[in-house]
């Protein structure tokens, strides 16, 4: 697969274009040191693929954290702002490579689990906002990034149909959920993600330790 063979790219931000994963994981387990609780340490792959609300939602019903839904996506929410604004970075080759793209006059999206209001500020920081023709969050389709829906509204963001767009993504969930809406996927390389290295190298159309490898 030559991945310039297409016309519209879209990208997941946290683990695939961010490096910031670690961030979220620290995000998450916040509300939970606050009240002397360690957070479970597979919650991060639980929920990672879901809207903030339904994270909340997930971490209510399945932890002993004491607090609605509501309150711990605030809390979250109120970091999350501050991490975004300051503290978060892009992965090796990932402005690079959007600009190589961009510059060829590939149409560019983002589809990603971070709310509107939150990762804005990170993309102006890093000057690459102007890169993007449109972005689409989980809140504003019915179903997480392990079912197409976020996919194939980016797609239609961009004018584009499924064959026409490659989707980048390090979530074995959402890999799977582009794959079965009937995109090409890349599969990047994270950390926080290495234990579904194999599992994604067999789904993905091409993976890649690094965005540098596709300079």
């Amino acid at each position: 697969m030559n991945i310039h063979d297409f016309e519209g790219y879209i990208f997941d931000l946290d683990g695939t274009l961010l490096d910031s994963m670690e961030i979220w994981q620290k995000i998450y387990a916040a509300p939970f040191r606050e009240v002397g609780l360690s957070m479970p340490k597979n919650l991060l792959e639980k929920i990672n693929h879901l809207s903030l609300a339904d994270s909340a939602k997930y971490t209510v019903q399945n932890t002993s954290i004491h607090l609605s839904a509501a309150d711990l996506a605030a809390k979250w929410l109120k970091t999350a702002r501050w991490a975004y604004a300051r503290d978060v970075q892009l992965k090796e080759g990932a402005r690079e490579l959007l600009r190589q793209l961009h510059d060829a006059g590939k149409r560019l999206g983002i589809a990603t689990a971070t709310p509107k209001g939150v990762f804005e500020p990170c993309l102006e920081r890093e000057g690459i906002a102007e890169l993007f023709m449109s972005a689409t969050s989980v809140d504003e389709v019915p179903r997480g990034k392990g079912f197409p829906d976020i996919y194939r509204e980016e797609a239609r963001r961009l004018g584009l149909s499924a064959d026409e767009c490659l989707v980048f993504e390090d979530s074995h969930m959402g890999a799977q959920g582009a794959k079965d809406g009937g995109f090409a996927v890349v599969g990047v390389y994270d950390k926080q993600s290495a234990k579904f290295a194999k599992q994604m190298q067999k789904l993905c159309d091409k993976y890649v330790y690094s965005l540098d490898e596709l300079l």
